[in-house]
């Protein structure tokens, strides 16, 4: 059933969704189509209307160019002819009320009824005529049928570019253009109509004869009147109710074609659309869970017997029996467990025979690791007994802090102190490697210190340097010839060697190892020679430099091994470098040797994070 929940929930949520995209993508693409069905309609009846219109008006412009009419205008006489001939025209034009002619003075000398003598001086479609103008009035009421009516009226010219002698003037039945080409349109669901306004909001078209002359809803005026293009789609309550509006205006006529049809009936198709796609959503969610049910169920109770038969064997239990045979993946599930216990039972067997073997070798590694440890615990005891003790540097300097951390149990960085009536001489000495090999190297390093320095050269520090050298290079074995080309043999160490007279004065030689130099102003960094002392390069005495420091109570000194400048850390795995410690050393200058040694190890610590130590860690710092 754990199972199965969320297999269920995976199958609803998609089917949902599936259901609910293929929803509104079909009834986006019914809808739009439904608009563009609308649309179309509009612009056909526009279109329809306007060629109803202007094959009247051209029926109309070459009735007032037939030489009958123009000479009945011109020189009178008989109409009778001509009048036979406009009854004909309004029996073929359905739509047609009455066809007049009129003469200059406005009088009517022929027309479809057979009156004559009528004065339409009076007529905006007369006056519009006489201006040479072809003329489509709004909707009028006819004064002699008292029917709505559109009056079309063109010029009758005396030759094709002659002097205006007449007006030519049809009157257009409303009513047969909506009972014929208005009312029958209803293209849009099961209740769509159309309409057909002028410009001024009346109703020129309607299926509803009682409607012509009337103003259309002011929504719909107002809407109508907004619409800058010659086409448009907007909701709006027509009738009383709330319906989509499809609108084509007329350039010829400047009517607008409208088609309305109730939303109820325009979305009719995309609510079937909403009921079908429920029910098929429904539908495959039962049909998709009963087959994941019987095929989950199947599954299920063979991991059942699986289970527990995997819970006996967690418990010890290995002579149960899987009795499930299956050709799928479960089937080889099975048949893996049961080869793990055959395996289980041959190394339970195995490892019950050598567990007593095991044991007592697990104890022989201890003893020899406790025996191994002791031996380093006692080496780092005699290594520390050699160091220089605090009173040494109680009486050397007025201040001072010394932090000695070997990477391991011992290490090879090692420092050495000796005090003279002159003063005092410091060596700070980085040992080839760390731990054992490296702890071994300071004891002998400092054994030669304490042979080669007495107070007829404590205070030449280049002399120390080169001494240790000379006794390196013979305990290592480097011959003469070897000097020259680095040896065979790289051990030996960095050194800083520094004489501190009771006067304040210091004088140091160093190889590879910086000595900085504080004032509270700035840090002065005396970088260390290229001299590996051992390597046996050295050719004299005099290639070793010897730097003085006049006496200056400010100044502060400090020696740090390489353990401290080249530990890996920070966001990029770089080494910490010089420019962080000399900033600490600058910013504390006044505090205690003690406190600024301390912030020194903290950023030490922080920089390194999680990066394992590199090397041995040594800091000397003091003031003369």
């Amino acid at each position: 059933m754990k199972l199965l929940a969320p297999i269920l929930c995976a199958i609803v949520l998609g089917s949902l969704i599936m259901g609910s995209v293929g929803y509104r993508t079909a009834s986006n693409i019914v809808i739009n189509a439904a608009e563009g069905e609308g649309l179309r309609s509009a612009q056909s009846l526009r279109e329809f209307i306007d060629l109803l219109i202007s094959r009247s008006q051209v029926a109309l412009a070459a009735l007032a160019a037939a030489p009958t009419v123009k000479h009945l205008v011109l020189e009178g006489g008989s109409s009778q002819a001509l009048e036979v001939y406009l009854k004909e025209l309004v029996n073929r034009y359905d739509i047609y009320n009455s066809i007049i002619v009129l003469n200059a003075q406005g009088r009517i000398v022929a027309s479809s009824s057979g009156s004559t003598g009528g004065d339409r001086t009076d007529r905006v479609y007369f006056q519009a005529g006489m201006k040479g103008e072809h003329y489509i009035s709004q909707m009028e009421i006819s004064r002699q049928t008292k029917r709505p009516v559109a009056f079309i009226s063109s010029p009758v010219r005396d030759g094709v570019k002659g002097p205006i002698i007449g007006v030519v003037m049809a009157a257009v039945r409303i009513e047969e253009l909506s009972d014929r080409y208005v009312a029958p349109v209803t293209l849009l669901g099961n209740y769509g109509y159309a309409i057909v306004a002028n410009d001024a909001g009346a109703i020129i078209g309607h299926r509803d004869a009682e409607m012509l002359g009337k103003s259309i809803p002011e929504e719909l005026q107002r809407r109508l009147s907004s619409i800058q293009d010659t086409r448009a789609v907007f909701e709006a309550v027509v009738d009383g109710m709330p319906s989509m509006v499809f609108v084509e205006r007329s350039q010829f006529t400047n009517w607008f074609s409208i088609i309305v049809c109730p939303i109820q009936d325009f979305y009719t198709a995309t609510n079937y659309l909403a009921e079908v796609n429920i029910v098929l959503t429904i539908a495959i969610i039962l049909v998709s869970a009963s087959v994941i049910w019987f095929i989950i169920r199947g599954i299920t109770k063979a991991l059942s017997i699986t289970i527990r038969y995997a819970n006996d064997v967690s418990q010890g239990v290995l002579n149960s029996s899987l009795t499930i045979r299956r050709e799928d993946e479960l089937g080889v599930l099975a048949q893996a467990l049961r080869d793990m216990v055959g395996a289980l039972i041959d190394g339970k067997m195995r490892a019950e025979r050598s567990a007593h073997e095991a044991n007592l070798a697990k104890a022989r590694a201890e003893e020899a690791s406790e025996a191994l440890m002791a031996g380093m615990t006692y080496a780092s005891r005699i290594q520390r007994n050699m160091l220089p003790t605090d009173n040494m540097f109680k009486e050397s300097f007025s201040d001072y802090a010394v932090m000695w951390l070997p990477r391991d149990i011992v290490g090879g960085d090692i420092y050495w102190m000796k005090q003279f009536d002159e003063g005092a001489v410091l060596c700070v000495c980085d040992c080839t490697g760390h731990g054992t090999p490296g702890a071994l190297l300071s004891m002998l390093v400092v054994s030669v210190f304490e042979d080669i320095v007495g107070p007829d050269n404590c205070h030449d520090t280049a002399d120390i340097m080169w001494r240790l050298e000379e006794r390196l290079v013979h305990a290592f074995n480097v011959n003469a010839n070897e000097r020259c080309t680095a040896g065979s043999i790289r051990d030996g160490c960095d050194l800083a060697v520094l004489f501190i007279a009771k006067d304040g004065n210091v004088t140091l030689s160093s190889g590879h190892t910086h000595i900085f130099v504080c004032d509270g102003n700035e840090v002065q960094q005396i970088k260390g020679q290229k001299i590996f002392i051992g390597e046996g390069k050295l050719q004299n005495k005099k290639a070793i430099e010897t730097v003085h420091i006049p006496a200056n109570p400010a100044n502060k000194f400090y020696i740090a091994s390489d353990g401290l400048f080249d530990q890996v850390g920070g966001k990029l795995s770089e080494p910490y470098g010089y420019k962080a410690f000399k900033r600490i050393i600058l910013e504390n200058h006044h505090e205690k040797q003690s406190d600024i040694s301390d912030k020194v190890r903290k950023a030490f610590e922080e920089y390194r994070g999680a990066e394992p130590r590199v090397d041995d860690f040594e800091l000397i710092s003091f003031k003369p």
